[in-house]
């Protein structure tokens, strides 16, 4: 389904009827269709809301400058139209910081936070490594770098097993839009971290064992900046774990909302 969200039009899906909500945010060249196993498991508990992030998948485009800022205005402006108070909120990857700059503006909305693949923010080689594929884009297309984005992201089990997976992957970053995408490269090299101690709602952190994106010393830093967090690594994943283990990943989300929500009875 479309809607009018903060000037553009937002592709989305809802699903399920539970009283409690969460919200998936996709990262760099993926779509909400990443989330679909997620998606498929959580809805029969949960009501779920995944939509496409301005500049990705089907919706608008927008002729601007995106920044970690205005995607987070985006997403607040889709929970106000839908009405949306409170949220659990799942990132992956690019979406973490989407997720982390979220729950630092707008806490009362947070119910929890997991960051699948997450970002602290990039270091400086990061940045100009990030900014000089923007370049590449725009000059030759995303053929020039969907082999290295799939090669790095995805794990050597995932590469030997299910190489159909690997090819699904190659063939979502090819649809990209190129200046869309150099877009929004730019606003990841511009994403800055967060104040970590000062966001306290319930974290979750969860990354592959073979990630070499966001390596477990991210998580690892990450966990010791949260002051309410657990960390989970999962086997034989990458940074394309939501694909690659989906079973492992929806298991450690749902018992982690499961342990949430028997500490606020506890306490009630």
């Amino acid at each position: 389904m479309y809607e009018q969200v903060n000037g553009i039009t937002m592709n989305l899906e809802m699903n399920g009827n539970g009283e409690e909500t969460v919200v998936f945010v996709h990262g760099l060249g993926g779509s909400l269709n990443v989330w679909y196993s997620q998606i498929a498991v959580v809805s029969r508990y949960y009501k779920t809301i995944a939509y496409d992030l301005r500049g990705s998948g089907r919706s608008d485009k927008a002729d601007c400058e995106y920044s970690i800022g205005l995607w987070v205005e985006d997403l607040k402006a889709l929970l106000d139209s839908q009405n949306i108070k409170r949220v659990h909120l799942v990132g992956w990857s690019l979406g973490t910081l989407i997720v982390q700059h979220f729950s630092s503006k707008y806490a009362t909305m947070v119910a929890s936070q997991t960051l699948v693949g997450g970002l602290w923010e990039l270091p400086e080689v990061g940045k100009q490594n990030t900014l000089k594929r923007a370049e590449i884009v725009q000059e030759e297309g995303m053929d020039a770098v969907a082999d290295t984005i799939v090669a790095g992201g995805t794990s050597s089990y995932t590469k030997y097993a299910q190489p159909a997976l690997v090819g699904l992957i190659r063939d979502l970053l090819l649809r990209n839009n190129p200046e869309a995408y150099a877009a929004s490269c730019r606003a990841l090299a511009g994403g800055t971290a967060i104040d970590h101690q000062q966001v306290d709602v319930p974290t979750l952190l969860i990354v592959g064992d073979e990630d070499n994106v966001t390596p477990l010393p991210v998580a690892e830093r990450l966990y010791r900046a949260f002051p309410n967090v657990q960390l989970e690594v999962i086997a034989n994943a990458g940074h394309w774990i939501i694909v690659e283990k989906p079973t492992e990943l929806n298991t450690a989300f749902l018992t982690f909302l499961k342990t949430i929500n028997q500490t606020s009875s506890v306490q009630s």
